[in-house]
């Protein structure tokens, strides 16, 4: 398998039909990176690029990370293995980008054949975060805070409603 280049022209590597592997700290994916408890780690990602049938050029591959979020239930680090596997579609511009089918993924490359493996696939890293970050088993989460969590009594909330003397114009 070659080495997949930092910034790359995904014609060319299609052109070889090699396999292509490359692995990039976290901290270089900054979308990605914000989202995360810290910017350690690193993402290993492997792709294929080739032609379609309709002259499509595409990469078909996966990404795997190691990562460390927050646990939103107890605010401690959590740790999270994100894989996924993904096929994309090169386009020139946004508007060949909607033309394509729903389940086809477009991956813009402007008006250079070059990308960065950054650009190519931070969108799939960021995908694979789960909407819901928590600790599998709530034993691995603070015992303090689970506590307080079960303890704690609700406090109403005082809401405001901005049409409440209409209802007492209308009962007159």
């Amino acid at each position: 398998m070659d080495q997949l280049p930092v910034r790359f022209n995904p014609a060319e590597l299609a052109r070889s039909g090699r396999a292509t592997r490359t692995t990039l700290p976290v901290s270089h994916f900054s979308r990605f990176a914000a989202i995360l408890a810290d910017d350690s780690g690193s993402v290993e990602i492997e792709a294929t690029f080739d032609w379609t049938n309709d002259k499509q050029l595409v990469a078909n591959g996966s990404q795997t990370c190691q990562v460390n979020m927050t646990c939103q239930r107890c605010q401690r680090d959590l740790s999270l293995q994100l894989s996924s596997e993904f096929s994309l579609v090169f386009v020139a511009e946004e508007a060949d980008a909607e033309d394509l089918a729903e389940h086809l993924d477009p991956v813009i490359i402007g008006e250079s054949d070059e990308i960065t493996v950054v650009d190519f696939i931070e969108d799939e890293l960021i995908l694979q975060i789960p909407s819901r970050v928590v600790h599998e088993d709530e034993t691995d989460c603070d015992p303090a805070v689970i506590a307080a969590l079960a303890g704690g009594q609700e406090t109403p909330v005082k809401t405001y409603n901005p049409f409440k003397g209409l209802d007492d114009l209308l009962k007159n």
